[in-house]
Formats: C-alpha cells, sequence, structure tokens
C-alpha cells in the first residue's frame, strides 16, 4: 500500500475511533511518526479534505468536520432558522457596504438599460464560530434608500419587508463547483483555490421583479443539499 493510503487510512480510523476528537496531529507530529515527508502527510490530508472528512485552517491545523448543514433550496428559510433547527449557533459579520456600480452580469439580472448604482454588502457566515460561507448581496441603491443604517448581521429579508415594504416571494438558484477566489478564502481561512460549492440565488417579489442577486461561496464540507419534491 501507497505511504499516503496508510497514512489516510489510519487518520479514518482515528476519526472514526475517537468520536470526541476535534483536531488532527499536526503534519510535523504525522510526518515523525510515519517517517514520511511533508508532500505525503499532505497528499493524505488533502484526500480527506476532498471527501469532506476534515477541514484545515490556516495557521490553525487540521480539524475534523462536524454535520453538514442540509439546505433545501426548494424551502424558503432563512440562514439563522435554518441553522437553529440544526443545532447550530449561527454567527454573520459584515465585511463591508458600498453603493457602486456593478458588474455586467449583475446589471444584466436586473435588467436595467443603463449601468445602475447598487447597494453591495459583503457578509461572512458562521456555525458554530467556524466560517463557513461568503455572501455578496446587490440590490438596487433607489430602491433601498438608507440600507447602511440598517442592522445587516440579520435577516436582510426582514429588512426589506419590514422597513421597504418589499416580500421576496420566490428565487430561482443555480449551484455549481468551483475553486473559491483568493478574496473569499482569506475570509473563511481556508487555501486559496479550495474548492467551493457556488450558489447565485436571485429572490424576486411577487410581480416578478428582481429583489436582489446573491452570490455565496459556501466551504464544501459545511453544507448538503437536501431536496423535498413533495
Amino acid at each position: 500500500m501507497l505511504l499516503y493510503k496508510e497514512i489516510r487510512q489510519y487518520l479514518f480510523a482515528l476519526i472514526a475511533d475517537h468520536p470526541e476528537l476535534k483536531k488532527l496531529p499536526s503534519e510535523r507530529e504525522l510526518q515523525d511518526m510515519f517517517r514520511s515527508t511533508r508532500i505525503t502527510v499532505r497528499e493524505a490530508l488533502i484526500r480527506l479534505e476532498a471527501e469532506g472528512v476534515i477541514y484545515r485552517q490556516n495557521r490553525k491545523g487540521w480539524f475534523i468536520s462536524p454535520p453538514r448543514l442540509k439546505w433545501d433550496p426548494v424551502k424558503k428559510v432563512n440562514f439563522y432558522q435554518l441553522a437553529q433547527e440544526q443545532q447550530f449557533t449561527p454567527l454573520t459579520q459584515v465585511v463591508s457596504f458600498e453603493t457602486t456600480l456593478a458588474s455586467n452580469v449583475v446589471n444584466q439580472a436586473f435588467a436595467v438599460q443603463s449601468p445602475a448604482t447598487f447597494h453591495a454588502i459583503c457578509r461572512v457566515r458562521s456555525l458554530d464560530e467556524r466560517p463557513v460561507m461568503v455572501e455578496e448581496i446587490y440590490c438596487l441603491a433607489a430602491q433601498f434608500d438608507d440600507l447602511a443604517s440598517k442592522s445587516l448581521e440579520g435577516s436582510v429579508t426582514t429588512i426589506f419587508e419590514r422597513d421597504y415594504g418589499i416580500n421576496v416571494t420566490h428565487e430561482r438558484s443555480s449551484l455549481v463547483v468551483t475553486a473559491i477566489p483568493d478574496d473569499k478564502a482569506d475570509l473563511l481561512n481556508v487555501n486559496s483555490g479550495a474548492l467551493c460549492l457556488k450558489i447565485i440565488r436571485q429572490r424576486f417579489n411577487q410581480a416578478d421583479k428582481l429583489v436582489d442577486y446573491n452570490i455565496e461561496y459556501w466551504v464544501h464540507s459545511a453544507i448538503e443539499i437536501e431536496v423535498d419534491s413533495q
């Protein structure tokens, strides 16, 4: 058996036999244990990471992945409600808020005739203090005056309904596995180029007008798509 496979098998059994384990031995400890090189140890760890069994936080080490957040894109439920229903402690941090011109993709989604001004919000979502998702939210500045003064750590949907009388009634989502952008990787404490689940959510009101355009970058081991077609 190749050595990296032996190391992977050892770690997999270690995790299975010790459900209380939160963190793996350091790469140096594994090198000494198996008289191996860092490259071989890293190969075993990367395989387990790709399987969603473990995850790495920069400068902190390798950790055992907790249960994934289950999300049904058919159901209308916000992040906080979804997390709390599954016994997670959710947290949102607003990274930036700016009023600016958006990309051509966003302009086309809103079907604006000329470049329009948008509010652009960047937030990091965490579960049990682990950053798991970065989201970018775009909405028309003219439609949501004074949005910057609102408490954006909570539900944006609630703000739209309560303060602006705009109800989100349905949405269209697209999902793709891709490499996480460098700036998002830094916010999530993961390696640049790591795989992520990218979700683009276009949310509409009752008149089928686009309310906001969201781009989410999820740590791939933190989310599970579960669809109930009934």
